[in-house]
């Protein structure tokens, strides 16, 4: 990308940002989990600028994914997952090939412009996240 593509990128990735903070704040004022707001979020977007965006894969796979995947292993308790360690192999290993699979051919066959492979590899990333929204799920203050 030269010139006037990186600057596009550097638009996309700031307003990204600057909705996923205007969403964070919104979804604490309204007692909301952060997570699903942000997945309302994705969809609106998704759909009124379907056909008006391009958001390049490299974006997301290099950019976006990273962080989420590492912020669960952050802050993980080594000695928690020694002691359950076969369960969680047990149900993550068949779980996130299932969700790897449904995503990648949803992807593929969805229009996103994701040939088979790249989609698979998109659906391996997605899949490994969720049990990060299910964390952040299980930390959403409720109110009494």
């Amino acid at each position: 990308m030269q010139g006037n593509g990186i600057h596009t990128l550097v638009h996309i990735l700031v307003g990204i940002l600057f909705f996923a903070t205007l969403v964070g704040i919104l979804a604490r004022k309204m007692r909301f989990p952060y997570t699903v707001c942000l997945v309302l979020m994705g969809l609106v977007f998704g759909l009124l600028l379907r056909n008006q965006a391009s958001i390049p894969p490299a974006l997301i796979l290099e950019l976006m994914a990273p962080p989420l995947v590492f912020e669960a292993a952050f802050h993980l308790g080594l000695r928690e997952l020694r002691r359950d360690l076969a369960p969680i192999l047990a149900l993550a290993i068949p779980g996130v090939i299932l969700t790897m699979l449904l995503v990648g051919v949803v992807v593929s066959w969805g229009g996103g412009g994701f040939s088979l492979p790249v989609a698979l590899v998109f659906g391996a990333l997605i899949s490994t996240t969720d049990p990060i929204s299910v964390v952040a799920l299980f930390r959403f203050p409720r109110s009494t």
